[in-house]
């Protein structure tokens, strides 16, 4: 069965919708077709096909054909036959994917947008950039998608083109896929097998992920074999695991929804957002944690030491954000604090043929299974160099390049390639042969006029953009920070298999000698505040000069900037920005950040401390007869939390114990139970030996 249209200027799009359904349907595919012309000429084109207008989730900037736009967010595992997404007010790319997701077999979207020769120019003047020039970006989507099967274009002046690949027999849906059976056993088993060995599912959209998971639930509340009663699932919304819940009540008629709940009899499957399920502490048989790689790490390593029996499931390829970035950072807890820990892949779509031609055009456009190219091969000579936009057009260097990005960072979004292609980023490359092991992409910032710079210090403007400028200048009050041009170091990534090899380092040695010869006056970049990627960031010579006040949603951390001075001025600004975190963080503790973890606090403190301060000699005498039985604890915490604030505690082990009792005010109970030890008493053991370790290291 073959399906082919040659500038065919007699056809309708009626006509041209209706054949590409029914050959949809037939193979179990969808199908992209881009309506170009003007916004008034695609209107009037779509009033002439109601049937796509049936079950159509619209995407668009306000009300178009009587439908009124949905936010992606809201439809997660919802079905739809025709996706309708207008391009000439909407240029969200995030929003594009995630609706495509809910896009099933016989689907197709229709792609709103400007002539071909027009759109590239006005998807630039639209954009976050708002620039004049033609979108890089948009010339290459509208390149490759000439070439893709299963991609058709209905032109206002030409008519209709493209071709569908050949299909035999009528595609069936076969559920459940062979490992969707898999999967449901894997889950079985983390019920029924020995405890601690937790299950991480991942899976590609439009695999049956949520699905699978309700599937799992109804199966161990309808067996009598375990005792598995009470589940308790989390996810980064309720829409995200509706899904879960309704294939559960489909299988469990008897089922009787309550809330965000679902009962059969003496058992329970409930919902509770992510924050609340932190802070529950009930009994639960089985936790399930669903888009787990949108969730904060943080927040997740804690409901894995919580819960005995757990399964994580995340999205590998997609809007969502990176999946593989997440697996690299949560493999290594996994790997420390459970180590037989198992993973299972979801591979077969459920939802569509495995041949969809949609699928494979947006994983083509949008690079979504971009990935790093692997290379062992120690021959060719490492190379570090900027490279421009014009090599970037190479699409086998953009796709490595990006494939490292997206492993890097797990909060990537398809959004970030148009950034990466349309933006004046500067990316450094290292490289052997044709292998790229690492990038580092720069942010220009600053360059405001001092009128601005003025507005922004007194809080009155927020351009966009320049996020560490513009921080850094409001905070100290001082706009060199943002009249000079500085680079913000936005991401840096190096293959998973050359880590801890320099390559980071030489990268970073690149950027500031291509700084100074640009005249920039200094480097910045800003993190989630983490201890080991602020280490890194003290090996290359930067300071931290500003700590955030709140956390992250994503990552559940507090954001640091750190400085890296490009002349003497700038230098001794950072030193001092960093000497007055330090004293912030002393008289802050309390009142901003009581939830400190305290391994982070002693690196920040460390790191900001003036090297020429003297530690008090009275607190010295204190805590030595602290630590000999003199003095009791109540009479020495003073001093105590003195040297705690005046010495550098990271060659002190277990300085963390002292820090959460000392600085951080943590009670008795709560570090009995964060340190595993009996009570006050074996707490005080400790203290002391940590106390005796540090005096020594005073003399």
């Amino acid at each position: 069965m073959n399906l082919l249209f040659e500038n065919d200027s007699a056809l309708s799009l009626a006509d041209v919708y209706e054949r590409l359904r029914s050959h949809a349907l037939h193979s179990g595919h969808r199908y992209l077709v881009f309506v170009s012309g003007s916004a008034a000429w695609c209107e009037t084109q779509l009033l002439n096909v109601p049937t796509a207008l049936d079950n159509c989730l619209l995407v668009a900037g306000h009300e178009l054909c009587g439908l009124t736009p949905c936010k992606t967010e809201n439809t997660l595992g919802s079905e739809y036959s025709s996706l309708l997404i207008n391009a000439h007010n909407h240029q969200k790319l995030n929003d594009w994917l995630a609706a495509a997701g809910c896009l099933t077999a016989g689907g197709v979207l229709l792609l709103l947008c400007p002539r071909f020769s027009e759109w590239p120019g006005h998807f630039s003047n639209q954009s976050h950039f708002g620039d004049s020039r033609p979108s890089v970006f948009m010339q290459r989507l509208l390149r490759l998608a000439a070439g893709l099967e299963g991609c058709f274009f209905w032109d206002q002046e030409t008519g209709c083109s493209g071709n569908a690949p050949n299909t035999g027999d009528k595609w069936q849906q076969t559920l459940p896929t062979p490992s969707q059976t898999a999967t449901l056993a894997a889950i079985k088993t983390v019920v029924t097998g020995r405890a601690k060995r937790p299950l991480v599912i991942r899976s590609d959209r439009g695999r049956g992920k949520t699905s699978v998971l309700g599937l799992a639930v109804a199966a161990l509340f309808a067996s009598e074999d375990n005792d598995c009663r009470r589940v308790l699932i989390t996810a980064p919304s309720f829409a995200a695991v509706k899904g879960a819940f309704e294939h559960l009540a489909a299988v469990l008629p008897a089922a009787q929804w309550r809330d965000d709940s679902c009962f059969v009899g003496p058992c329970c499957f409930t919902f509770l957002a992510f924050d609340a399920a932190l802070k529950n502490r009930d009994d639960w048989d089985l936790l399930l944690v669903d888009e787990a790689a949108a969730l904060p790490v943080a927040g997740l390593r804690t409901l894995l030491l919580r819960y005995p029996r757990i399964v994580f499931s995340s999205t590998v390829h997609g809007y969502e954000g990176s999946g593989r970035g997440f697996d690299i950072r949560f493999k290594a807890i996994l790997d420390a604090e459970r180590p037989q820990w198992r993973r299972q892949n979801l591979d077969e779509p459920i939802r569509w043929a495995a041949d969809d031609p949609l699928e494979h055009a947006l994983n083509a456009l949008f690079l979504l299974n971009a990935e790093p190219r692997s290379s062992d091969d120690n021959r060719d000579e490492l190379r570090v160099r900027v490279v421009d936009c014009e090599a970037l057009c190479d699409d086998d260097l953009l796709r490595q390049i990006f494939g490292l990005l997206v492993q890097a960072h797990y909060q990537t979004t398809p959004q970030d390639l148009q950034y990466l292609l349309d933006g004046d980023a500067v990316i450094i490359i290292a490289s052997r042969g044709s292998s790229v092991l690492g990038v580092c992409q720069l942010l220009p910032e600053g360059d405001f006029a001092e009128g601005l710079a003025a507005e922004v210090i007194k809080g009155r403007r927020r351009p966009a953009g320049h996020l560490a400028a513009q921080r850094l200048a409001h905070c100290s009050a001082e706009s060199r920070y943002l009249t000079g041009q500085s680079w913000r170091i936005n991401r840096i990534a190096v293959a998973a298999d050359w880590r801890r090899q320099g390559l980071g380092r030489a990268m970073l040695t690149t950027a500031e000698h291509v700084a100074r010869s640009r005249n920039i006056t200094y480097l910045s970049s800003s993190f989630a505040a983490d201890p080991q990627v602020i280490n890194f960031w003290l090996a290359q010579g930067f300071a931290p000069t500003y700590f955030g006040s709140r956390r992250d949603s994503a990552s559940g951390l507090y954001s640091l900037i750190v400085v890296k001075g490009l002349s003497p001025q700038l230098e001794a600004d950072a030193a001092r920005l960093a000497s007055q975190l330090n004293n912030d963080l002393r008289f802050s503790l309390a009142s901003v950040y009581a939830g400190l973890s305290a391994d982070l606090l002693i690196v920040l403190l460390a790191s900001t401390r003036n090297p020429a301060s003297l530690v008090p000699t009275s607190a010295v005498v204190v805590a030595k007869r602290y630590c000999d039985g003199e003095l009791i604890f109540e009479q020495a915490a003073a001093s105590l939390a003195q040297l705690c604030l005046a010495c550098d505690l990271r060659a002190v082990s277990d300085a963390d114990l002292a820090v959460a009792r000392l600085l951080l005010g943590h009670n008795w109970t709560g570090i009995a139970d964060q340190f595993g030890l009996t009570g006050k008493a074996e707490i005080e053991l400790n203290l002391k030996r940590i106390f005796k370790k540090l005096i020594s290291t005073l003399v």
